[in-house]
Formats: structure tokens, sequence, C-alpha cells
């Protein structure tokens, strides 16, 4: 892989982060057969909460940091908690002094305290065409797909190693030949709600790291919000297509692409094998995490149904600011609401043993992070049939 003058320095020259930072890249540049390291535009990181993270992980964050500067605008996943209410959830003080050291390893790399696995939603949208490095899998599907900028399903180190380099490897999904379509999902079912999160998981179960091309469905940013999530969680798919609505749909050439149908009985067996049987003791929304708009519908639904399991919603701290109102009305009700951590990344565990959810994602994630059996439905089913 060809470097500049002012890389090979940076590789041999920089601080002890700066090398490091380049030999990530070089390797993975190395290993993807790139031809070179290519500016971006932003990063956004993972490798944030302790669930994902580890005494190992942190350790090398906190002497990364030492010498560790981010060169572009880089935000940060979620954490584990949302640190103005880990008193009153019951979380041990061990745990945030353990997850407060993470903070400050970000902190002081001048990462942007996001701790969002929406970036796109907190101010941080890059515009089509650009080239970033973003972690967080239904972030990057989001970015590639719904907003045409260009990034791989970046890991946190690598996401990380970009930030402070300021360049990424020229590989994979920053080519526009690995963007066209692999897949044609042709939909004849209804999709709405999180039937989205069904069809995501359905759809990234069957493509693997391909990249599908629905036809036969409309949708608005939010429904790719949980489409996406759900789809890169099931498989590994970084890149998809809505015909006629996302920015590269025309010339994603679909003729040449499998063709897949997916029937209502598809959407059905989904559900059966992400799904359990019984009473939750919580009701979780937010995985990703919900925007303020939807702050506001969730505090009308648990109005009007009153659920009896305690619902806990994940949102950023952006969105919570934007939306006071429903914030009080929801914890008016005796539910919580939850910033900078999001419902998979927390300790779940602590406060329910069964979750009821209408996140694909969380369906996936909930089981091997937290240890919980799912109910799997649409929102306002769950709300109605739990109240």
């Amino acid at each position: 892989m060809h470097l500049t003058q002012d890389e090979e320095r940076l590789l041999a020259e920089g601080t002890p982060a700066e090398r490091l930072a380049m030999r990530i890249l070089v390797t993975l540049g190395d290993v993807y057969g790139a031809d070179r390291l290519i500016p971006i535009a932003s990063a956004h990181v993972s490798g944030a909460s302790l669930k994902t993270l580890g005494e190992t992980g942190i350790e090398f964050l906190e002497e990364f940091a030492k010498t560790a500067r981010v060169r572009v605008r880089t935000t940060v996943n979620p954490i584990a908690i949302d640190p103005d209410l880990w008193r009153e959830l019951g979380i041990p003080v061990s745990f945030v002094d353990t997850q407060m050291r993470v903070v400050a390893a970000y902190r002081a790399m001048g990462v942007e305290l996001t701790f969002s696995c929406t970036p796109y939603l907190v101010g941080h949208r890059p515009t089509f065409g650009e080239h970033v490095a973003w972690a967080e899998s239904s972030a990057v599907a989001f970015a590639n797909a719904v907003l045409g900028a260009r990034t791989n399903r970046e890991g946190g180190p690598s996401a990380l190693a970009a930030a402070i380099a300021g360049r990424t490897p020229n590989y994979g999904l920053h080519l526009e030949e690995n963007r066209w379509a692999t897949h044609v999902i042709d939909v004849r079912a209804p999709v709405h709600g999180y039937r989205w999160s069904l069809l995501g998981l359905h759809v990234g179960a069957l493509v693997g790291d391909g990249v599908p091309y629905l036809r036969g469905v409309t949708a608005t940013e939010e429904d790719l919000k949980w489409f996406g999530a759900s789809v890169a969680s099931a498989g590994s798919v970084g890149m998809y297509h809505v015909e006629g609505l996302t920015p590269e749909s025309r010339e994603a050439h679909p003729d040449d692409a499998t063709k897949v149908v997916v029937m209502e009985d598809d959407l059905l067996a989904t559900r059966a094998r992400y799904s359990t049987d019984g009473e939750p003791d919580a009701i979780g929304i937010g995985s990703p995490q919900v925007s303020a708009p939807e702050l506001g519908r969730i505090a009308a639904l648990l109005e009007r149904l009153r659920p009896r399991p305690r619902v806990f919603v994940f949102t950023s701290r952006a969105a919570k600011s934007e939306a006071p109102d429903p914030v009080r009305r929801i914890e008016a009700l005796g539910h919580v609401v939850l910033a900078d951590t999001c419902l998979e990344v927390s300790p779940m565990e602590l406060w329910a043993r069964t979750t009821a959810t209408p996140s694909g994602k969380g369906a996936i994630y909930l089981p091997t992070l937290c240890g919980q059996k799912v109910v799997l439905d649409e929102l306002e089913e769950l709300l109605r049939r739990f109240a």
C-alpha cells in the first residue's frame, strides 16, 4: 500500500499512539488489498460500554489516550450507564467508577462525548460522497445507505486509529463497485412499524455481508433506522438500497443481483425465531436510541395504555434535552428515560430477566449481552397486551 511522505513520517516519527494507529491502518490496508489511505471527514468510535470493553480494553484506551488526539470530528457510542440515574437504578459504585475511566480516556483524546449509537441524529451527519470511518453497525448502515456517505464497518480499534490518523484504507465500501446490489429483495408483505425490524432480521440472515436492494416498500428515515440496525445485526450488512428512495439506488445495478422474495410467512417465522412467550419483567425501547419525536409518541402511548411492567426508554442526551415534556410525562408514570446508554449495553440484567421490545437489534443482543429472554412485537401491541 502506497503511503505519502506525511503518512510515512507519522508512522515512523509520530507519538506512540499515532504510530500504533498507523500500524493498524497499514495492516488493514495490506490485508484487504487497499492501494492507499484516503482522508476522512469524521469518525465514530465504539467500545465505550463496559459490556463490550472489559479491563483489557479499558487499559488499552487509557494508555492510548496518553499520546492520542483525534484529527477529525469524532463521536462515540453509548456507555453502560446514565450518569444521572445510576444510584436510583441500583448500579454498583464500582461499576460506575470503572465506566467513568472510559469516559475520561475519550475526553482526553478530544472525542465528542455524545454517547449515542445514532450520531446522525445528534448533529453528526456526513454529506453524500464523504469518506468517513464509523464503527457501530447500525450507524454504518444508515450513513452508507440513507446519507450516501462512505464507510466500512469499522471495529472500535480501527475507527479510533482512523480518527487519530485522519485517514482510512481505501477498500470495501469506499469503492463504487462494492456498493452495488448483490441481492434484490422483492418484498410482498406489508412492512410498517416493528415489521421493519423483522424484515431486517430476515434479510440480514439471508445476505450475510451482501448489499440488499429492497423493492416493494416505501419508508421514512425512522423506518430505515430500525431496518438498518436489524439487518446489520443479523448479518454483516454495511450498505443497502431501497428502490426509488435511497440516494444510490439508481446506480446499484440490481439486474445483476440474486433475486429473493419475502412473504408474510417469512416475517412471521422470523418473529417466532427471536421471540418467547410469557410476561416480561420490563419493556425496553431504544436500540438504536430513540429520537426526540419518538419520545413524544412514546409518552402518549404510555399515558393511554398504562402497561404494568416498567418501561426503560433509551435515548441520547441531546434528544432528552430536546424533549423535556415527554420525558417528564414518561417518568411521571413511573417509567425511566436513560441518556448516554442503550438497551443492550446497559445492565438490563439488574432490572429484568425477560424484556419486551420492538427492536430487532435488541432481540439479537439482549440474550448474549444481558442474559435476557425477549418478547419481540410492535410497541403499541406490547403496551396493550401487558396493561
